[in-house]
């Protein structure tokens, strides 16, 4: 499988979906980190949006 179109260009949702799930992802952490009652199930999505944006910026970045 390949991250290019028929165009030879890169899927832009890649690029996307990857910076928003990171940015969202690292804003729940750290408003996890810094609430004073947490719980882990909201950790544990936080680090789950961050490897999934982790992710889909790998799918974009990669070489063919």
């Amino acid at each position: 499988m390949s991250n290019l179109n028929e165009g030879g260009r890169r899927n832009k949702w890649y690029l996307i979906l990857g910076i928003l799930f990171l940015v969202y992802g690292v804003y729940r952490l750290y408003s996890h980190l810094t609430a004073e009652e947490t719980d882990n199930f909201g950790s544990i999505l936080a680090v789950g949006f961050i490897v999934f944006g982790l992710y889909d910026l790998f799918r974009y970045f990669r070489k063919v």
